[in-house]
């Protein structure tokens, strides 16, 4: 077929419409109509309207790979290639149309992209919330690239083969002008590809995050297709949206590309959460053949450490306190010496992890047990530390929740509604989600007052966490917690129902007793300001509380008792007292009933509660 014939039958056959060639140029439908793509380089586009207009792209894609008489920069400057070199993914996809080749072209840089990577196959992997930063608490995604196939028994060696991610790129240091361009969508996000051991380093050891690799079933024209358009994506930049088009968006839209009929990304909520695209994947029939988990050096140390005897682990514990390696291996056989060392060895990888990754500090320290290590000799056991199925990305609760209930309010009844776009928090059965953790973003809520027949807004929380880092002999880790909403009730400064705007923030201690029971002493400070304050429209105060929790298979309760310092307002003193209880019928229903106590006024309410 010549250049004249393909182009003839691209208009006949309306190629432009075809999905796999929209999912290569990005192509998104536009309300009033048209298509256009987020990607921001001009390199990207071959066609001086190809952002816009998917037909005029595929025309010049077709002139190009059959004349061969264009060359492209890289956006640095550096190289310049053929348009078969720069765009792959095309090349393939008309090949498969015209059902022949087009006239070849050398492609030294291609060539040795593929030689590098070796790709066989492809793996999905999430990497766990990381709650130490905002900017991860609701976790992250990114592929692997496999140099063999997916493993079938769980063994085998993929630290040297390929992740591919998609980030934003930091252009600020302060994380409040960081936070609202990457909401805001302004920052430019960019795919970029390193050895996989370097995402297990920064992940597993250096966050202590586990990672949850998934393999998909693709076959061996796919996988080729999706290298061919991670090359094509690297030197590209889009706006990157951190609560859309983000991470786990760009990826799913990559593997589109190898399978139109997946339709990933279609089937996503308007806010994508990494851990929904776990989902989305897992649902496909057929697509996830094997779940393999990594554990962080966290999870390690917290094995080897549990399989120690009760002199072993006392040991370890002074260990943690004096640091003095003599306390290791007092008394003990050799074989318990290697276990104290092997387990103190880990010990300092998580604790210390930024020291063992620079080489400074610290990382003497592990050098000297390394040494006494190795005098003692003999190989140490593999650890295999049990996938913690309830915290499995795959079987989480829906990030997004539906509400209805009842509630009683100083003798006013009143319907209630309302809906939260993500994610998890303390009461809800700890499906899928970090189990010391609240992460809310997007909840709202309407009440029906059937007296006075009135809709009101109950509260809009915009955001909302709160991050419990238990402190045990291995952690000493504050907790905290940051809170942004608009809310109604009774304050002291209101002689009657007010609304009021909250910025609330905290910083804490926490324990973990029994191990499903949860102790927390907070210091909070808060910020108010309404027009139906009697006497100031601020109010500043501050404050400590008590919050506890227990959960217990499929009932979890949640306590707090809160005492606050006004400093600008008449009535000084605030406090409040509240519980919660949950219990959960099944994945996606719960039954949650809530009582709270105000000086005079008290609340109690009963909700049904769907996730989806």
């Amino acid at each position: 077929m010549t250049e004249s014939q393909a182009l003839q039958k691209a208009k006949e056959m309306k190629w432009f419409q075809d999905p796999q060639w929209l999912r290569l140029g990005q192509f998104q439908k536009q309300f009033l109509g048209g298509y256009q793509s987020p990607a921001e380089s001009r390199k990207f586009f071959l066609a001086d309207d190809g952002k816009t207009n998917p037909e005029n792209e595929l025309f010049a894609t077709i002139q190009e790979l059959f004349r061969n008489s264009k060359t492209i920069k890289s956006q640095d400057g550096r190289f310049e290639d053929p348009v078969a070199c720069v765009f792959p993914a095309r090349k393939l996809w008309l090949e498969n149309k015209i059902g022949q080749s087009l006239p070849a072209v050398t492609c030294d840089r291609y060539a040795r992209f593929k030689e590098i990577i070796q790709p066989n196959s492809l793996t999905y992997v999430f990497s766990s919330y990381y709650m130490n930063n905002p900017a991860s608490a609701f976790g992250h995604t990114f592929l692997r690239i496999n140099k063999a196939p997916s493993a079938r028994d769980g063994e085998r060696y993929e630290l040297s083969d390929y992740g591919v991610s998609y980030a934003a790129m930091k252009v600020s240091d302060n994380p409040f002008v960081y936070s609202f361009m990457g909401v805001s969508g302004l920052m430019p996000g960019t795919f970029e590809i390193n050895p996989y051991y370097y995402k297990v380093r920064e992940y597993n050891d250096f966050e202590s995050r586990d990672l949850w690799e998934y393999d998909l079933d693709l076959k061996p024209s796919e996988v080729e297709m999706v290298v061919a358009y991670i090359w094509e994506l690297l030197d590209v930049n889009f706006n990157y949206h951190y609560f859309s088009q983000n991470c786990s968006y760009r990826i799913l839209s990559i593997l589109e590309t190898a399978r139109p009929e997946l339709n990933l990304t279609a089937s996503l909520k308007t806010q994508v959460m990494p851990g929904d695209t776990v989902q989305t994947l897992y649902q496909q029939p057929g697509l996830v053949t094997n779940v393999h988990f990594r554990p962080s050096v966290r999870s390690i140390f917290d094995q080897r450490y549990n399989e120690l005897n009760d002199t072993q682990k006392k040991q370890i514990r002074r260990f943690a306190k004096s640091e003095f390696v003599d306390e290791l291996v007092k008394n003990l056989d050799k074989d318990e010496q290697r276990k104290n060392l092997d387990a103190a060895m880990d010990y300092i990888d998580f604790r210390y992890p930024k020291e063992v990754m620079t080489k400074t500090g610290k990382y003497a320290f592990k050098k000297e047990i390394l040494s006494r290590r190795a005098e003692l000799g003999g190989q140490s056991a593999p650890i295999k530390v049990q996938a913690p199925a309830q915290e499995a990305p795959h079987v989480a609760h829906g990030s997004r929740r539906l509400g209805m209930g009842y509630r009683e309010w100083n003798k006013e009844n009143s319907y209630l509604l309302d809906f939260k776009l993500s994610l998890h928090d303390l009461l809800d059965k700890k499906f899928g989600y970090p189990p010391t953790a609240q992460i809310t973003m997007g909840h709202f809520g309407l009440a029906w007052n059937s007296a006075a027949k009135s809709l009101s807004l109950d509260y809009a929380t915009l955001y909302e966490v709160i991050s419990l880092s238990p402190i045990n002999d291995f952690s000493n880790s504050s907790s905290w917690r940051l809170k942004w909403s608009v809310e109604q009730g009774y304050e002291s400064a209101c002689d009657k129902l007010c609304r009021w705007t909250e910025l609330s923030g905290g910083t804490g201690v926490a324990f973990t007793v029994f191990s499903n029971i949860d102790l927390s002493a907070w210091f909070r400070i808060t910020t108010l300001t309404s027009p139906d304050f009697k006497d100031d429209q601020w109010r500043i105060g501050a404050g400590p509380a008590v919050l506890v929790r227990w959960s217990y298979d499929d009932v979890s309760l949640l306590a707090e008792s809160y005492y606050r310092y006004d400093y600008k307002s008449k009535l000084h003193e605030f406090r409040k007292n509240s519980i919660g209880l949950n219990y959960t019928f099944s994945k996606s229903l719960s039954m949650r009933v809530h009582g709270e106590f105000l000086d005079q006024i008290h609340r109690s309410e009963a909700r049904l509660l769907y996730y989806y």
